[in-house]
């Protein structure tokens, strides 16, 4: 049988040349009339490798072939034929078919129409079996999905940039950390417009600068984005530039990572470093006073060493407490209890309202040491000196955000008036003041008292 000879105006070099294809797939003419009625003309002898069935049972009846498409494609199939007839261009379609012996097997049928005068259309087309590379692709989606999945479980997130077609991929997860909807299209445009403006030079030269390289090269760089909907993260992203062989920038792949909660615990550990620093200059400061001011007017060194000692244990028991409250404010109430201590209790008449009043952890320290200060001087010349005596502390007014309270003696031998400030007068000047504190001394003869006025914090 010569197929050609029933084909009105083919030429056999044309079937002959579809034929030789053999090694690739089937080449096959589909005759379909205007009445819808199709027929093979031509099937190669690659039909029976492919399908099964040999060319001349698919030429006797083209529905052997055509009804082996499994169930779930036959609409595919024939909606993308009606519509390859409708309008007279290629017709291009993978489905999966089940051969006589059962082997599901994917084939791609692709055929170009060639119009008859009678009406009728032949499709030259080459059939080919396909399921070796489809189950490449399938493989190596699934292997890119495993490779995706095992980013991200680290918290990671994928991208790719296509220089050549100018096309940006991202994983979902990199689409979460941008704070982008999923499935949300991207672009290199839509990327910058997250990027923090303050860091979208440091971002544009980091890659600029591995692109330059001749061969690409890596790059990493931390800077800060604004999602949509107006938070500020930090990202840390490293990428790596591919070229080819003439250096051109073609692929740029790499990953993210949040790392906003780390740059937060770092700007923190930086701000207590610095007030590290701060606390410990005013509590040098606050030594070298002490220091400097035990000396006078002692005229033995075991009373020098005495008093400086007592002076220090002051200084030393307030930053136990500091330490204690591992960084929260510290009641007053105990820090009183701290500096009076050495004094008994049974002198001194506190205010319960002091139990709510908190103090600031670098004004504990100076706060004890002054009432450490007015104790000691209220043993050795005021209240304290007396069996009689009486120390009353008690709140009093102060302005929002601040607390106040009154150190007030009675009881005690008759005050005389100093002209020459005590060490309680020069501690206020180097650790109170600073600290936004205010103390005023008030010598009545029937006993001293003074007010103290200090920031509070809840």
């Amino acid at each position: 049988m010569n197929p050609t000879a029933e084909i009105p105006g083919s030429e056999e070099p044309i079937v002959r040349g579809a034929a030789d294809t053999a090694s690739l797939g089937m080449a096959f003419i589909l005759e379909v009339r205007p009445d819808g009625t199709r027929r093979f003309a031509f099937a190669g002898p690659r039909c029976l490798g492919l399908n099964g069935v040999t060319g001349q049972a698919v030429m006797a009846d083209a529905d052997l072939l055509f009804d082996m498409i499994l169930p779930e494609h036959r609409d595919a199939f024939d909606a993308s034929e009606a519509a390859a007839r409708k309008a007279l261009t290629a017709f291009d379609i993978e489905v999966a078919m089940r051969r006589p012996d059962g082997q599901v097997r994917w084939q791609r049928f692709a055929a170009l129409p060639r119009p008859q005068p009678d009406g009728a259309v032949f499709w030259d087309g080459l059939q080919l079996d396909v399921t070796e590379r489809r189950a490449m692709a399938e493989e190596l989606s699934e292997q890119r999905r495993r490779l995706e999945m095992a980013v991200e479980a680290t918290g990671l997130g994928f991208w790719e940039w296509d220089l050549a077609n100018d096309k940006v991929s991202w994983s979902e997860r990199n689409r979460q950390l941008f704070g982008l909807a999923p499935g949300e299209p991207v672009s290199v445009a839509r990327y910058l417009e997250l990027v923090h403006p303050d860091d979208m030079e440091a971002v544009r030269a980091a890659f600029a600068s591995a692109a330059e390289q001749p061969a690409g090269g890596d790059y990493s760089q931390e800077h800060r984005i604004v999602t949509p909907a107006g938070e500020t993260r930090w990202l840390l992203t490293h990428g790596r530039v591919t070229t080819d062989a003439t250096g051109k920038t073609r692929l740029v792949v790499g990953t993210t990572l949040d790392i906003t909660a780390r740059k937060a615990s770092e700007e923190r550990r930086n701000l207590l470093m610095g007030e590290l620093a701060h606390r410990a200059k005013n509590g040098i400061a606050v030594v070298m006073a002490i220091v400097a001011q035990t000396a006078k007017g002692q005229e033995t060194v075991e009373g020098y060493s005495e008093l400086l000692m007592a002076r220090l244990q002051a200084m030393a028991n307030a930053q136990d407490l500091v330490t204690a409250s591992g960084g929260r404010p510290v009641p007053l109430s105990d820090v009183i209890g701290k500096a009076v201590a050495p004094f008994g209790a049974s002198q001194f008449e506190l205010d319960p309202d002091l139990d709510a009043v908190n103090l600031r952890g670098d004004m504990a320290i100076g706060m004890g040491l002054l009432l450490y200060e007015m104790a000691t001087n209220a043993a050795k010349y005021g209240a304290l000196s007396s069996r009689a005596g009486r120390v009353v502390i008690k709140t009093e007014p102060a302005g929002e955000a601040r607390a106040a309270f009154r150190w007030q003696e009675a009881g005690g031998p008759e005050v005389k008036l100093s002209n020459r400030p005590g060490f309680g007068t020069r501690l206020l000047n180097q650790v109170l003041r600073g600290q936004g504190g205010e103390v005023k001394f008030d010598f009545h003869p029937q006993g001293f008292n003074a007010r103290v006025e200090f920031p509070t914090v809840r």
